[in-house]
């Protein structure tokens, strides 16, 4: 025979347990009985909480509707910044013309004070090019 079937046929040879193993035995049930139980935890209380089918169909509902708020929620935060950008846009426009009409209108008043200042006609000054060259 193999020397590990000799060793293992010894290991789980049946024996007889020593006199007081019964004695140990009852000590140790005793001495654990007498322990105070451990006090639950949040996440031991959740474990058993969530053993209740109806809690489990409610929490699943309330997530559900949280998430639901919260794509809503979002696709207004959208819609909103849109509308704001929109906005931002046509003030910008509205400023860009504003100043073009300023210019148009302070040039007569220049010339008659004697300071003639070049400037670029007003439909050649756009967004893109005020931007690009340096003020003169």
């Amino acid at each position: 025979m193999n020397p590990l079937d000799d060793e293992l046929r010894s290991a789980l040879r049946k024996t007889e347990p020593s006199p007081d193993f019964t004695q140990r035995v009852m000590q140790r049930i005793e001495a654990e009985g007498r322990e105070q139980p451990a006090r639950w935890s949040w996440w031991s209380w959740l474990a058993q909480a969530w053993r209740v089918p109806m809690l489990r169909w409610a929490a699943t509902a309330v997530a559900c509707i949280a998430l639901a708020v919260g794509i809503a929620e979002y696709q207004r935060y959208r819609r909103v910044r849109a509308e704001g950008e929109m906005a931002r846009a046509q003030v910008m426009l509205a400023l860009e013309i504003a100043s073009n009409k300023l210019n148009v209108a302070l040039a007569p008043v220049q010339q008659v004070e004697g300071h003639q200042v070049r400037r670029p006609p007003s439909g050649a000054r756009g967004r893109a090019d005020s931007k690009a060259q340096p003020p003169r």
